[in-house]
C-alpha cells in the first residue's frame, strides 16, 4: 500500500470543497484529500471545481468518492478530476473488476451492533470502516465499534473513519492501529468548510501517536 514507512498512519480529509481547506489539509500534514463527486452530499463538490482544487495544489494525493457508480463511471470521474485513487460506497467489492485502473478503498458500513453491513473484498484492497446510516453516506459523525476495526485491522490495510476529530482519534489509534484515518464532519465548522484549526489538532495527534510507536 502506500504508508511511507511502518509507523506512518495515512491521514485523509475528506469533504474537501475549497482549495483554502485543501491547502490547510496539506500544510498541517494530510496525506490525502477527499472529494465527494455525489450531489446528494452536503460535501459534495462538482468534478470541474475539484479538478481545479487537484490542480492548484500540485499533484496531492485526490481520492474521487463516489456512490454506487459503474466501473466506466469511476473511471472517467476519477481521471477527469485527476484524482490517483476512489472511494467507491455502495458497491459490491466481489463484482468489482480487478483490473480498474485506479487504486480502490471500498467503504464498508458497520452496524452499530458492529456487524458488517457488506462484505468485504478480497484480500488487497484498502477497506473503509464508517458508520452505517440509511440515508447518508459518510459523514455521520458517528463513531463504530472500534473492536470490529481492530479485528479487521489485524488482517487488511484499514482506512478508519467514523466521529474521528483531535479528541477521539488517539483513542482509535491505540484501539485499532489502523493503516488510515479519515475525518470530515468533525473537522468542519460547517458542512463543507474545513476549520483549520480543527485540521490541524487532528493531524497533530496523528503524528504524535506515530513519534511514540
Amino acid at each position: 500500500m502506500e504508508r511511507s514507512s511502518p509507523h506512518h498512519t495515512v491521514v485523509k480529509v475528506c469533504g474537501v470543497t475549497r482549495l483554502e481547506d485543501a491547502r490547510a489539509a496539506l500544510e498541517a500534514g494530510a496525506d490525502w484529500l477527499g472529494f465527494v463527486l455525489w450531489p446528494r452530499s452536503p460535501r459534495a463538490i462538482e468534478p470541474p471545481r475539484a479538478a481545479e482544487i487537484v490542480a492548484a495544489t500540485g499533484g496531492a494525493v485526490a481520492v474521487a468518492v463516489m456512490v454506487s457508480p459503474t466501473p466506466d463511471e469511476a473511471a472517467e470521474l476519477a481521471g477527469r478530476i485527476g484524482a490517483a485513487r476512489v472511494q467507491l460506497h455502495q458497491v459490491d467489492p466481489l463484482a468489482w473488476p480487478v483490473d480498474f485502473p485506479f487504486p480502490v478503498t471500498f467503504a464498508i458500513p458497520v452496524a452499530e451492533d458492529g456487524a458488517l453491513e457488506r462484505a468485504l473484498p478480497r484480500a488487497g484492497p484498502l477497506v473503509m470502516l464508517d458508520a452505517a446510516d440509511e440515508v447518508r453516506v459518510g459523514g455521520t459523525g458517528r463513531r463504530i465499534p472500534w473492536e470490529t476495526a481492530r479485528v479487521v485491522s489485524a488482517t487488511r490495510d484499514v482506512l478508519l473513519a467514523g466521529g474521528l476529530d483531535g479528541d477521539s482519534v488517539r483513542e482509535a489509534l491505540e484501539r485499532v492501529s489502523p493503516f488510515g484515518v479519515d475525518a470530515s464532519s468533525g473537522l468542519e465548522s460547517a458542512p463543507g468548510r474545513k476549520d483549520p484549526d480543527k485540521v490541524r489538532r487532528f493531524v497533530a495527534a496523528v503524528r504524535e501517536f506515530d513519534g511514540e510507536r
